[in-house]
């Protein structure tokens, strides 16, 4: 068990944890990431969800 990630919280966040952090609706933080303002990653079957990296 890795100590360090469970004090910190996941290395990928959520659009709508992101959202909530910068006081701005999930559909701008799409936008950011979808333009490369911000590091992003895609899950899941079909590739829809996407993870921000906690470093942006």
């Amino acid at each position: 068990m890795d100590t360090a990630s469970s004090v910190t919280g996941p290395e990928w966040l959520t659009v709508r944890e992101v959202a909530q952090h910068y006081r701005v609706s999930e559909r701008t933080v799409c936008r950011w990431a979808l333009s490369g303002h911000l590091r992003m990653m895609r899950v899941g079957p079909t590739g829809r969800l996407i993870r921000i990296h906690r470093t942006e």
